[in-house]
């Protein structure tokens, strides 16, 4: 799949659900005003449309947003092996209580005031002592804290001059 292919569309009919083996899709809604919202950001090893699995129309559009490649799971062959396979099934209900977690965690942090808390609980969350290895741009990942990229450039630096962050490429460390 190459950068800026859609995988599936809003209302398109459920056929599969995807594990993306290498690069990252996006699962995207647009508001009235035409802002993108990003639902989940599906990296290596991650599931996507999996909330559709019994639905029949897709909820949003999922959009190759670094290129790599995708194992598609018929629908159909996956709810049968849910049906008829316990540790499948185990598995898979595994899988999807880390994705819930990490959703979770997202809303959590959108629900903050502002920016800078984001910023805060997204590397205490996804951050090993304090450091974080961005896997991706910034514009992307003001997209994720629900920032334009512009404040977030500035928050950070902010962050920066009072001692509160250190940022050496794409690594931040909190202080």
């Amino acid at each position: 799949m190459n950068k800026g292919q859609r995988i599936f569309h809003l209302g398109d009919e459920v056929d599969a659900v995807y594990r993306v083996l290498e690069g990252e899709v996006c699962l995207t809604r647009f508001s009235p005003e035409g802002t993108e919202i990003v639902l989940h950001r599906a990296r290596k090893g991650d599931f996507l449309a999996e909330a559709s699995l019994f639905g029949t129309q897709y909820h949003c559009d999922a959009i190759c947003t670094r290129s790599g490649c995708c194992l598609r799971l018929p629908a159909e062959a996956l709810r049968y092996c849910l049906a008829n396979d316990p540790g499948f099934a185990m598995e898979w209900v595994a899988t999807l209580s880390r994705n819930l977690r990490r959703q979770r965690a997202a809303q959590e942090r959108l629900g903050l005031k502002s920016l800078r808390m984001r910023v805060i609980h997204y590397m205490v969350d996804r951050g090993k002592e304090g450091r974080v290895e961005l896997d991706q741009p910034i514009i992307r990942w003001a997209t994720e804290l629900g920032a334009s990229h512009e404040a977030l450039y500035r928050t950070l630096a902010e962050m920066e001059r009072e001692g509160i962050l250190q940022r050496h490429g794409q690594t931040l460390i909190l202080l």
